[in-house]
């Protein structure tokens, strides 16, 4: 009798992804490895397929909720085609609707975390199709914004919101939005003017600042980002704030900057006494890898291991050595 392990493959480049894909048999935790190689590198039609494979493969075994949601997004992202038309990208949005609903009557229904999270992606998908109806440049804002928050489609993304600009060019928000889109698509140049444009707007210019700082931490000028962000810090502080400009200072050295934001995470509803030092590092730490950002990352992961749990160090250790070999 056959052993999986008999086809067993170590998938960490994309022509790793491309040569499994070929192949009729794999695991769950295979075809997941392709459509998050294939998601970077915007492969969708291959990122369809890797994830329905994974999804297929998870009903014939039992696999962790986070990671079958993390499949799920994938295929919705995949799902969803580059358009030329308003009625095509509806047609597109009700496509994708339709496998999500197919998708959910094969799960389990104990998977119960499973089931609400497919149930919020058609929402996502109702919520789109709504605004599309509406067809404001305040609406296709809210798209592009859904496209890149929940979908993970960066490049629809920035497609809706240059049409958004061409009908209205006054919407500040939505040159945040695709200045963000860009910046994860590694299109620094647009980026950055779509950021100090909407700058000059008062009630964009926090998340345009927020954005521009995102955007210095993924080029590595980690001390421009902290002076970039650090007027964000003179208004009402929020997590992500805190934890974005926590990964800047440890990627620019700045030892007493950490410590002050250090200060403020002890203050967090969910940081424990004493714990504000763990949890900063931690996000630090995601938001650095997330940011391609290795060699700090993993300078960051020597210091957490001197006073974190084995098991967090591990799983971050892990998750940076795919990350990096996926960028090699």
């Amino acid at each position: 009798m056959e052993n999986m392990n008999d086809y067993a493959l170590l998938i960490e480049t994309l022509d790793d992804a491309i040569v499994a894909l070929k192949r009729k048999k794999g695991s769950f935790e295979e075809w997941l490895e392709c459509a998050q190689i294939f998601a970077r590198h915007s492969m969708w039609d291959h990122l369809e397929e890797a994830s329905k494979r994974a999804l297929e493969s998870a009903l014939k075994r039992p696999i962790k909720p986070t990671l079958l949601i993390e499949a799920a997004q994938r295929y919705t992202a995949g799902s969803l085609k580059v358009f030329n038309s308003k009625s095509e990208f509806e047609s597109n949005c009700r496509k994708s609707q339709k496998e999500l609903i197919a998708l959910k009557e094969v799960i389990p229904i104990e998977k119960k975390r499973v089931h609400t999270y497919l149930e919020s992606l058609t929402n996502v998908l109702d919520e789109i199709l709504i605004l599309l109806a509406d067809g404001s440049p305040e609406a296709l804002t809210s798209i592009a914004s859904r496209l890149r928050k929940r979908l993970g489609r960066s490049d629809l993304s920035i497609r809706v919101a240059d049409i958004a600009l061409r009908s209205d060019p006054s919407v500040i928000p939505a040159y945040v939005t695709r200045g963000s889109a860009h910046t994860d698509l590694g299109d620094f140049l647009n980026a950055e003017s779509d950021f100090e444009f909407a700058e000059k707007d008062t009630k964009s210019r926090p998340y345009a600042i927020a954005g521009y700082t995102r955007l210095l931490i993924k080029q590595g000028k980690f001390v421009d980002a902290l002076k970039k962000g650090d007027e964000l810090l003179r208004r009402k502080v929020s997590r992500p704030i805190i934890f974005l400009m926590a990964a800047a200072a440890k990627g620019a050295g700045d030892h007493s900057a950490f410590e002050r934001f250090l200060k403020i995470a002890e203050s967090l509803p969910e940081a424990r006494s004493g714990s504000g030092r763990t949890l900063l590092m931690r996000q630090a730490i995601r938001i650095l890898i997330e940011n391609r950002q290795f060699n700090a990352a993993r300078e960051l992961i020597q210091e957490l291991a001197t006073f974190d749990r084995p098991s967090q160090v591990k799983f971050l250790t892990n998750k940076l050595n795919k990350e990096s070999a996926r960028n090699m």
